[in-house]
């Protein structure tokens, strides 16, 4: 793995523009832009081999816990499951409620791989992975055989065709108040499944309304199918959660509760202690010492908040490039085994794999200067050569 410069492509900005990615520019703490223009990092093809293949490896592991959870009908407490989201989570595994996608975080030195978490419910940074860093490679200059693992785009259109039949109407909804990032996310999956000859439309969270017997839109036109880009566990403080029911056909489907919930990490340690691809973790005891270094993880949290180092049981202070939220404090922690992985010219990547269904479908590359990959880190392009 290699971290490389390389001349900027000629309006580049434009490009980004036409296909709708207009949060490109959205400034980093270091005083530069979302976007990494001319910084690729280069993989050979066994790497990528790799890489694929510990993420489908990891979604079956992660797919065992949580069946084995569901079986046993047994959630431990430092999973934090709302009580009445456990008939929703148990029926939506037994109909086999299809999943959509997700996106695993990596630590990654060109050789070994670390599972850092598993973004199962609402993970962004999707139509950059996709359709942005495609055009990069086929616009990009001085790189011979190139190639990207990258079908996302293609991939997505076939999942939308397993999930729903042709014709079918899908509502697409986020947070009124959610970034431009969010919106331009849920516009793009929009567009694949349009594509995928679905009829759709938007709104927000705060306009799904109720007529007595069903969820509606603002036109009173009923949402049999919804695609949220709102975490299941805020869904269940919400008032109008009392009107779900269990065949409520929302993606991402109420199991994927159980394989977003950092708490999972601690499942997949006690189910395959020491694998080559797990780190070590354990629900967050203050009683407990742990020697070492480690970090100290909510369960229920995004883009890189509220999470703190420990060294031998001694609270460091929060990790580089963390911050707090309130809202992420209240369901609890887990305590992960710190990895160390290269730097590159100063900057630390994490990889996403993202998985579309049930198979690995591409990677992105989030990097910083900071030991946590926060919301304004910097995203990187890659390819591979044989």
């Amino acid at each position: 793995m290699k971290r490389k410069i390389l001349a900027p492509r000629t309006d580049w900005q434009l490009e980004h523009q036409k296909i709708g990615f207009d949060y490109f520019n959205l400034p980093s703490l270091d005083g530069s832009i979302y976007w990494s223009e001319g910084i690729a990092y280069e993989f050979t093809l066994r790497q990528i081999e790799q890489l694929e293949d510990a993420s489908n490896e990891l979604h079956q592991m992660c797919l065992s816990v949580a069946g084995d959870l569901i079986q046993r009908g047994n959630y431990p407490d430092y999973f934090q499951i709302p009580q009445d989201a456990i008939a929703h989570i148990e029926q939506s595994w037994q109909r086999n409620a299809p999943m959509l996608y997700g996106r695993f975080d990596f630590a990654y030195d060109g050789r070994n791989i670390k599972m850092l978490e598993y973004n199962a419910d609402t993970p962004t940074g999707l139509l950059e992975a996709s359709v942005a860093q495609w055009l990069w490679i086929e616009q990009v200059s001085g790189i011979p055989n190139r190639d990207q693992f990258n079908s996302i785009h293609e991939e997505l259109i076939k999942r939308w065709r397993t999930i729903l039949p042709r014709g079918s109407h899908v509502h697409f909804a986020a947070c009124q108040e959610a970034g431009r990032e969010d919106w331009g996310n849920l516009e793009y999956l929009m567009d694949t499944a349009y594509q995928a000859q679905l009829q759709v439309s938007e709104l927000s969270m705060e306009n799904i309304g109720w007529d007595g017997q069903g969820f509606v839109d603002l036109n009173n036109r009923p949402i049999h199918n919804l695609f949220k880009l709102y975490p299941w566990e805020w869904i269940w403080e919400e008032s109008f959660s009392k009107y779900l029911t269990a065949q409520s056909n929302w993606i991402e489907p109420c199991w994927k509760m159980l394989l977003s919930n950092k708490a999972i990490l601690v499942e997949l340690w006690k189910r395959y202690p020491h694998h080559p691809l797990l780190l070590e973790t354990h629900a967050f005891d203050p009683q407990q010492h742990l020697a070492g270094k480690w970090v100290k993880k909510p369960i229920l949290a995004r883009e890189g908040a509220n999470i703190r180092v420990l060294q031998d049981g001694q609270d460091h202070g929060a990790a580089s490039g963390s911050f707090y939220f309130d809202d992420y404090d209240k369901y609890g922690y887990v305590v992960q085994e710190w990895v160390d992985t290269p730097l590159f010219a100063g900057q630390l990547p994490t990889l996403g794999l993202w998985m579309v269904g049930h198979q690995c479908a591409g990677m992105s590359i989030r990097e910083d200067c900071y030991d946590i990959i926060g919301n304004d880190a910097h995203f990187a392009a890659h390819y591979f050569v044989e």
